[in-house]
């Protein structure tokens, strides 16, 4: 007898409250020989198994032993997991243990040792049978790292600590062959060529006194390698690296308009592809094996960002997971050109009512190009719609094709929202940021008013509704257009903002060499007669806008008191206005609950005064 089910009526836009529920699963991967995906699981990081052939999804708990937290798990065969467990006590403690998943025993490698900070896996090579680990012990501030072997457990020193560098850098034999150093305002490289020779800065300097320089990877058995730098064209490109000169070679690879983010090596040490965002994320692939798999994959999940995060070693069984700017993603089985949800990140979503996220370009008003993305709620007319404009935060940062909760929010309640990437925005090239400096609250604010000029001559907002929201320099743009522009935006909202450039240098200079220091403080102050004149709180008295203003009391970007300086000064001058500040919060939203009700507040703001 079939059943009838009810109608469940037309999709509604989500809450706030199911926007940012917490990721439901986390780092899954493939077993070897694809038969099962082990995954993090819920709020608790539950370790989960599951059979990728089972439609009903049905998991099977790996019950970590009591008092133990995961730091991370990694199949060493089909049936067998390697973990790193630690034991928070009056001695915290780290041990790796072997995980027979059929039984669900484990078996500890080796001897436990002081919990490190901030351990990292580096690199795994399940045939040769080792890995290595990159930790911090309590008496260094930098890391070491350590070779573990996965048979016996036994953990030898492979690079001590040194120090300011920070970051170490292996090939593809699971040498440690390079590090990166930094002191102050300079950076350098150290070197070696193989495990028995003794690391040297000789000859590296030129090369890691170059911020622009982002990414290394040496070549196994080979002074050369290759290095993400700045090209002559002011963007960042893939050049040929030689790291016993410290020297760069020829460039491989450009991109016509972004930067790039990142590349990968084939196993013997050919650029496989490389990483850039233009208007999304994008991995562009040399290898033809790896493009034609790419193409195929794109092919089965269209209009939207993929990538492949596990595989079988037979390479038939791939995990895949794909997002979008309207969609926070989910993971999906591919094999034989057939992709197939495997788990949602938000099942709260399935079935909501999502908004549809452009990329958009416009000419600010001295000609310059201004990208940015623009969001319209589903299901409503494009046109003389309500507008919250959204600089994102920074300010040498850039908003990208992603899922943004606060974006789906304001777009569910029936808003436009229009997030540009105003001059100094990063990943366009050195000069795009450059046209940045010297332009707080001047031609970036500028390019973000002419985003609502653009806007309102096509007829897409109603230049009448239009309000300013962001947080960290966001919420300073939406300050300063509360206090110094009353003509584009009726409200404005401010999440972390700084409302006293002066006071929060003076926060700053503690974390800069005061050569680095002097060079902020004239890339934020141009021409500009003081900080005083860029500020906010200097013109409270000129506020004649509604604002909602909202901070953490944990911030350490930007100290809480950026907000309170302008909360007392309207107090005092009996301006309305609305505060609020949340309890514990840094300077990103870490409580859902928090991050909801801040929402919930934004919503009843704008019912108010942007409805």
């Amino acid at each position: 007898m079939t059943v009838a089910r009810a109608d469940p009526g037309p999709a509604t836009p989500p809450s706030a409250a199911e926007l940012l529920a917490p990721a439901a699963i986390e780092d899954p991967q493939l077993s070897p020989d694809g038969s099962r995906i082990v995954a993090r699981i819920g709020a608790e990081g539950r370790l989960m198994l599951f059979d990728p052939n089972r439609p009903d999804l049905a998991a099977h708990p790996v019950a970590l032993p009591q008092g133990e937290r995961l730091e991370w798990v990694f199949w060493l065969a089909p049936g067998r997991l390697l973990a790193s467990l630690t034991r928070d006590a009056a001695k915290p403690a780290t041990r790796l243990v072997e995980i027979d998943v059929a039984r669900g025993q484990f078996a500890q490698l080796g001897q436990a040792r002081a919990a490190g900070r901030g351990e990292e896996l580096l690199h795994i090579d399940r045939k040769a049978g080792f890995l290595l680990l990159k930790t911090r012990d309590r008496r260094r501030d930098t890391p070491s790292v350590w070779r573990i072997d996965l048979a016996s457990g036994a953990a030898t020193l492979a690079v001590a600590a040194q120090p300011h560098v920070q970051d170490w850098v292996v090939d593809g034999a699971g040498v440690v062959r390079a590090g990166v150093g930094a002191k102050d305002d300079k950076a350098w490289l150290v070197y070696r060529r193989g495990e028995a020779d003794g690391f040297s800065r000789e000859g590296n300097d030129v090369a890691g006194t170059d911020p622009e320089i982002a990414q290394f990877a040496p070549v196994q058995g080979s002074d050369q390698g290759y290095a993400l730098a700045e090209a002559p064209s002011g963007r960042i490109g893939l050049y040929t690296y030689d790291f016993r000169a410290g020297r760069l070679g020829a460039l491989v690879y450009e991109n016509g308009k972004a930067d790039l983010d990142g590349f990968e090596l084939t196993p013997d040490g050919k650029p496989a592809g490389v990483a850039y965002t233009d208007d999304r994320d994008r991995m562009l692939w040399f290898d033809g094996a790896m493009r034609s798999r790419q193409a195929a994959i794109d092919a089965a999940l269209p209009g939207r960002v993929n990538r492949v995060v596990s595989a079988s070693d037979d390479q038939r069984e791939l995990l895949v997971y794909s997002a979008s700017a309207s969609d926070p993603g989910a993971y999906y089985l591919f094999a034989g050109g057939q992709a197939r949800r495997f788990a949602a990140i938000n099942p709260a979503l399935d079935g909501k009512l999502l908004a549809p996220v452009t990329t958009i370009h416009y000419a600010a008003r001295d000609g310059l190009k201004i990208d940015g993305y623009l969001t319209l709620p589903a299901g409503r007319a494009a046109k003389d719609l309500p507008l919250i404009v959204m600089p994102h935060g920074g300010p040498f940062a850039r908003d990208s094709w992603d899922y943004d909760p606060w974006v789906q929010y304001l777009a569910g309640k029936g808003y436009a929202v229009l997030q540009p990437n105003y001059r100094g925005s990063t990943g366009f090239g050195r000069a795009m940021t450059a046209r940045g400096d010297g332009e707080w609250g001047r031609g970036m604010q500028d390019d973000v008013d002419d985003g609502v000029a653009w806007l309102a001559r096509r007829g897409t907002i109603d230049a009448k509704r239009v309000c300013i929201m962001g947080a960290s320099y966001g919420g300073y743009a939406a300050m300063w257009a509360a206090a110094r522009d009353n003509r584009t935006y009726r409200c404005a909202i401010s999440y972390a903002g700084i409302s006293d450039v002066r006071a929060q240098l003076d926060y700053d200079h503690k974390t800069f060499e005061e050569r680095a220091f002097r060079a902020w403080r004239a890339r934020i102050q141009g021409k500009a007669p003081s900080l005083e004149s860029i500020s906010p709180v200097t013109y409270a008295g000129q506020l004649a806008m509604p604002i909602l203003i909202a901070h953490g009391t944990a911030d350490e970007t930007v100290p809480v008191d950026q907000s309170e300086r302008l909360h007392d000064a309207l107090t005092r001058m009996g301006k309305a206005h609305e505060f609020v500040v949340y309890p514990g919060e840094d300077h990103t939203m870490r409580d859902p609950a928090n991050e909801a009700d801040f929402l919930q507040r934004v919503g009843r703001f704008l019912d108010a005064h942007n409805p």
